[in-house]
């Protein structure tokens, strides 16, 4: 069976909305406390900032901003697990290892 090639675009969607809803999700709760004093405040903005650009990017007809933000979001998530890592498999780290995929995935191939 051939791959079925014309649905790479609504996927390349797909998984823009679901990356931007997941951290807006995940992250939103922390933003809207408005605690400027911590750490944990800055990455959630930069964790959502990077995934409204990544969403914006694909608007665009040059890749650069897909993929700047892909690259920021991919080392936030290297980030989280490192900040996470336990000696066993926990759900967070299989969630952060998908997303650090889908962000390397946007970071190579751009907008294509």
């Amino acid at each position: 069976m051939k791959p079925v090639k014309s649905l790479i675009p609504a996927s390349r969607w797909l998984l823009r909305i679901s990356l931007l809803v997941y951290l807006l999700l995940e992250h939103g709760k922390t933003l809207l406390s408005l605690q400027y004093q911590t750490q944990v405040f800055y990455i959630a903005l930069a964790f959502i900032l990077f995934g409204i650009l990544l969403f914006a990017g694909g608007f665009t007809s040059k890749p650069s901003l897909t993929v700047v933000s892909a690259f920021l979001l991919s080392l936030l998530f290297i980030y989280y697990l490192y900040l996470g890592f336990v000696p066993r498999v926990t759900m967070p780290q299989v969630l952060n290892l998908l997303l650090l995929s889908v962000c390397l995935n946007f970071m190579a191939l751009g907008n294509k």
